[in-house]
């Protein structure tokens, strides 16, 4: 064979493997390139919508200031209720109870707490008669089903959390978490997610100076009312988004997984009128970047082996814990959790 040809084919079969080489190497480097792009703006999906963490720790920080002036003459609650007749699975217009008195107008009721048939029902409205209508059945990783009626039980309003009589041995069914307070573990029931109460008012009499001899009134400044003794507030957990940290790959609550789901939302203030609870008032309180996890409220968010509700309420000392895990950008822009929180004696006598 002639020489020059065969160069000039071999030189071709090397001009081909350059190009070839070049290709992938040009591929790689774009699916690289891609994958890099990606993981950037997954880092960056959460704080695109979130403010960075010290101004959500400011703005925390100045609404339980505020809690705390309002709630220091406040008189506190905590919301039970028994069922005298059987609640069916599927029932979804309305469920009679011995009393909504303390309840806001729409939240969470847990009935059977403790138990197999444990379920969380949301409710939308309360009419008279003592009746929660509108009922969301199922709610936070519940099964909707029968519930008996007159079983001795206390069905609990969703935002409640209040240490048990009975801390030296309860049963496993009689708690839903172990709190860490003043160094000490507390046994605990409900979910701690809202808080209700009533402060001073003018009475009936228009006279409110106990220090003169007058009676103490208690109730809630309502929008269109003004001061009464029907008027009652609240407290409440409103998710507004979620969380997943399979979305950036961040353990944030310290369990050692990446897979957990949170909702994010904000406490509101609920005031209403107990002739009339529909004409609902609602002012939004401090940041919307406040955790709690899904289908686990009042979880451990610290991962330090404790559980941690929104509000604990003990009814005996008079005492209001107030924790508040924060989620916010860090300056890299990941997301970063800050615990906030405030002890808060109320010093009237607890209602209900």
């Amino acid at each position: 064979m002639n020489p020059s040809p065969l160069r000039a084919w071999l030189h071709s079969l090397r001009v081909r493997g350059l190009l070839m080489e070049t290709v992938v190497a040009v591929s790689l480097f774009a699916v690289v390139l891609l994958a890099s792009m990606a993981m950037v703006e997954s880092g960056r999906r959460f704080s695109s919508c979130t403010m960075q963490i010290t101004t959500v720790e400011d703005l925390a920080q100045q609404m339980l200031f505020r809690m705390e002036h309002e709630l220091a003459s406040a008189t506190g609650s905590a919301p039970k209720v028994s069922l005298p007749g059987p609640l069916a699975a599927g029932e979804a217009a309305g469920v009679q109870v011995s009393s909504t008195l303390g309840f806001p107008p729409r939240g969470t009721l847990v009935l059977a707490r403790g138990t197999e048939r444990e379920e969380r029902i949301a409710y939308t409205g309360l009419s008279g008669g003592n009746r929660f209508t509108g009922l969301l059945r199922g709610q936070q990783c519940t099964i909707d089903g029968d519930h008996a009626g007159d079983d001795g039980r206390d069905h609990l309003w969703g935002g409640l959390a209040e240490p048990l009589a009975n801390q030296e041995a309860p049963g496993a069914g009689d708690y839903d978490g172990i709190a860490l307070e003043e160094g000490q573990p507390v046994f605990f029931r409900g979910d701690g997610t809202g808080f209700s109460y009533r402060v001073p008012v003018v009475g009936p009499s228009g006279a409110n100076n106990p220090s003169a001899g007058h009676e103490l009134f208690f109730g809630a400044d309502v929008r269109g009312v003004g001061p009464t003794t029907h008027g009652w507030m609240a407290l409440v957990f409103e998710p507004s988004g979620a969380y997943e940290e399979a979305t950036t790959g961040d353990d944030i609550n310290e369990d050692g997984d990446a897979e957990d789901v949170f909702d994010i939302g904000q406490l509101r203030r609920l005031t209403w009128d107990t002739r009339a609870p529909e004409a609902l008032e609602e002012l939004e309180l401090g940041p919307a970047s406040v955790l709690q996890e899904r289908c686990n409220r009042g979880g451990d968010l610290d991962g330090d082996g404790f559980a941690d509700p929104l509000f604990l309420w003990n009814p005996e000392t008079h005492v209001l814990h107030v924790r508040l895990f924060l989620v916010g950008s860090a300056r890299d822009d990941r997301p970063e959790v800050r615990k906030v929180e405030s002890v808060m004696f109320l010093r009237n006598e607890p209602e209900l």
